[in-house]
């Protein structure tokens, strides 16, 4: 309960600190069976840089030109996670300026994908009244198999945001992480370092044991109740202690005790993966254990780092809901 205390005041001066920043650039700027699974879907190849989206366009509104000059991009996409035998594929995000999400409203941006090594543009859409934009893929216009960078531009200054797309087999095998504590050295390292400063460890082995994972066929999701206003910052961290690529699943604003409400909003995440076959499930909380448990994982392939709250876990691993690790070193997913 003390840790829990912790991680929730942690995150709510977070929050505090954001709004401060926030105001500062305001006023400084406008069985046995043998089973034959479906194979992972392959990895395209990044096309590089952001595409070339042409040059920034006329605003609808005015209060766009000076929401834009509120404060830095925050832009974000919401990864696509989709079989091929969807018959939609849906590609939203939000776009916002400034520490305190300020939502760009009725404006129009531009989608691309990354497909067959190039940029190809989507279509344009339209935000609405939260900032938020949706765009529906159906017929030939949908996203082939693979794991494929997408980027949202905005027209009227040409800001704009990646993300991730991944489209596979149903049935095809997916590793699902959570983040805070699993992956990064403890559970408030990243709040701490948001508030204090400094760079935020990886737990040993860990990057190691997802990448096997990937090259033993796999491809690796990532599960967190940051919110997704820190989609950007999470990526990025990913990606600088070697992660393999992935797509993110976070909800759209921050959770911070580790109770009910983590519990029902990991599940609804995992849910997005119902076609597909969860080979393992990690994380490091009692939460972790029973959304993983919520969505079919059986409990020798729920995997939880210890020590850290070895405590809370305790009654999870002695009735063999879980299997407690104290190390990645070794861990086959």
């Amino acid at each position: 309960m003390v840790r829990g205390v912790q991680f929730l005041g942690a995150m709510r001066l977070v929050e505090l600190c954001l709004l401060i920043s926030a105001t500062a650039c305001a006023t400084e700027r406008v069985d046995d069976a043998t089973v034959t699974l479906p194979p992972a879907p392959p990895i395209n190849a990044k096309c590089g840089a952001a595409p070339d989206a042409g040059p920034a366009g006329e605003w609808r509104h005015l209060t766009s030109k000076v929401i834009s000059a509120y404060g830095e991009p925050h832009h974000r996409g919401t990864d696509l996670i989709a079989t091929l035998d969807d018959a939609t594929q849906r590609l939203a995000g939000r776009i916002a300026y400034g520490g305190t999400d300020k939502d760009l409203e009725d404006e129009d941006v531009d989608v691309f994908a990354c497909v067959a090594d190039m940029w190809q543009p989507l279509a344009r859409v339209r935000t609405d009244e939260e900032g938020r934009f949706t765009l529906s893929l159906t017929g030939d216009q949908r996203l082939p198999m693979g794991m494929r960078d997408l980027y949202v531009s905005v027209v009227g200054d040409r800001s704009g945001a990646a993300f991730v797309g991944f489209v596979g087999a149903a049935g095809a095998r997916v590793v699902v992480s959570d983040v805070d504590g699993t992956l990064t050295g403890s559970e408030n390292a990243y709040p701490t370092a948001l508030v204090v400063g400094g760079d935020v460890p990886a737990q040993p082995d860990a990057a190691a044991a997802l990448t096997a994972a990937v090259a033993g066929g796999a491809t690796v999701v990532y599960i967190t109740t940051r919110g997704d206003r820190f989609t950007q910052d999470t990526r990025d961290w990913l990606a600088a202690n070697g992660f393999p690529r992935g797509p993110v699943k976070m909800p759209t604003s921050i959770i911070t005790t580790p109770g009910d409400e983590t519990i029902e909003a990991k599940t609804s995440m995992l849910g997005a993966l119902a076609a597909f076959q969860i080979a393992a499930g990690v994380g490091n909380r009692h939460t972790d254990v029973a959304a993983y448990t919520n969505a079919g994982v059986p409990a020798d392939r729920i995997y939880i780092k210890l020590p850290e709250f070895d405590e809370e876990v305790a009654d999870d691993l002695a009735a063999g809901r879980a299997v407690g690790i104290d190390t990645y070193a070794g861990l086959t997913l």
